[in-house]
């Protein structure tokens, strides 16, 4: 890793890189910084605005026992079908990041705007979920497809922005008036977050429950899921912000059977009209262990041309070489998969593969990285022949 390498080369502690890494997510800082600087250098990197961070990431919990458990009292919150938000503000600016730091403040000019008029602080960085929905009226949430035509548009902003507005739901607060919240408890943040914010329709706290409590946390659980949502958060009272780390500090509980984010790998040719068109797509997922993608099934029907179209698009660049109609694509990648169930299986590298998998969506805001894990996969088995 790039990070292992900066440590040997400048004798500097590894987590020490990474935290600096975290903080400026420029690698190429982080080096200079460590071979004229070396330690104390690093150490005296600190949160900015103006400077995204990497993000917090929560893990999968299977219900919302398994967190009562770990955690006793725990923040529920609604789990938004959108894409994660950094807002900065300082010296008058605002400027809105995604989770993977794309600068996307020129897509969202009202976004920008109520954070000038709702925001009440002279510099801060808030987080939320940024979500499409219907209407002002409707407000009930969109597809994230419908989102990511936002995220991506670089044109026709004022035309876009009307036929697919968007509102901002903010749980977290991790900068305020120069001073990092990085190392302030949760329910601390919260609190900081909550006298800052003027609440309005479009620019508000993300809605929470705090409960020990199985039954209250499962009422609030099926109203998200019945106002569309995805389902819900779980975060631990009393914890820090860990900026680029699944440390258990979270946890997401959607509902089974969870879909997977694998990555595409291989394609294969199309047949008569569709020759020029990549399809059967194959999926791969990540073994934590070792680091390898592995082979979990093919991606193959369900596809209407536009589609295709649009994925060999996205996929051609990645193409390292072809045999026959077969392509090896270099892992970028990562989409969405829903599936009947998970089955073991010899033909892919996995020892598993997936019946009927079908896209649900390309996950441009996931790396790689990201992707789901060959322990959660089988996390997800285990449960289903429990069934």
């Amino acid at each position: 890793m790039v990070r292992d390498a900066i440590a040997q080369a400048f004798r500097v502690n590894a987590s020490l890189v990474d935290r600096a890494y975290y903080l400026t997510s420029d690698l190429g800082e982080v080096a200079k910084i460590a071979k004229l600087e070396g330690e104390e250098g690093l150490k005296k990197i600190e949160l900015k605005p103006g400077r995204p961070i990497q993000v917090m990431l929560a893990q999968r919990a299977e219900n919302l026992g398994e967190v009562i458990e770990k955690f006793g009292k725990a923040a529920f919150e609604i789990k938004y079908d959108g894409a994660r938000l950094q807002v900065h503000k300082y010296n008058g600016t605002i400027e809105l990041y995604t989770r993977r730091l794309e600068n996307v403040t020129k897509q969202f000019p009202e976004v920008v705007e109520w954070a000038k008029n709702y925001l009440k602080a002279e510099n801060a960085i808030v987080e939320g979920e940024l979500v499409a929905i219907l209407s002002r009226e409707d407000r009930r949430p969109r597809p994230f497809q419908e989102l990511s035509k936002r995220i991506k548009r670089k044109y026709d902003i004022d035309k876009i922005k009307e036929k697919i507005p968007v509102e901002v739901n903010l749980f977290d607060i991790i900068y305020l008036n120069g001073k990092s919240l990085l190392e302030e408890k949760f329910i601390e943040r919260r609190k900081t977050l909550e006298s800052i914010i003027i609440q309005s329709d479009d620019f508000k706290l993300a809605k929470q429950l705090i409960t020990s409590d199985l039954s209250e946390a499962e009422k609030f659980y099926k109203e998200a899921i019945d106002l569309g949502h995805e389902g819900v958060m779980a975060k631990n009272l009393n914890a820090p912000y860990q900026p680029g780390s699944r440390v258990g500090y979270m946890y997401k509980i959607k509902p089974i059977m969870e879909t997977l984010d694998l990555v595409i790998v291989g394609a294969t040719w199309g047949e008569g009209r569709r020759a020029h068109l990549l399809g059967s797509y194959l999926l791969g997922i990540l073994d934590e262990s070792t680091g390898e993608l592995l082979t979990i099934g093919r991606m193959a029907t369900g596809f209407t041309d536009e589609q295709l179209e649009e994925m060999t698009k996205l996929l051609k660049p990645d193409i390292i070489y072809e045999k026959g109609k077969e392509v090896v694509l270099k892992p970028r990648v990562v989409v969405e998969v829903g599936y009947e169930e998970i089955q073991k299986s010899p033909k892919y590298t996995s020892g598993y593969a997936l019946r009927f998998p079908r896209l649900i969506r390309i996950r441009y805001d996931k790396s790689v990285e990201e992707a789901d894990t060959l322990s959660r996969l089988e996390k997800i088995l285990e449960l289903q022949e429990k069934k």
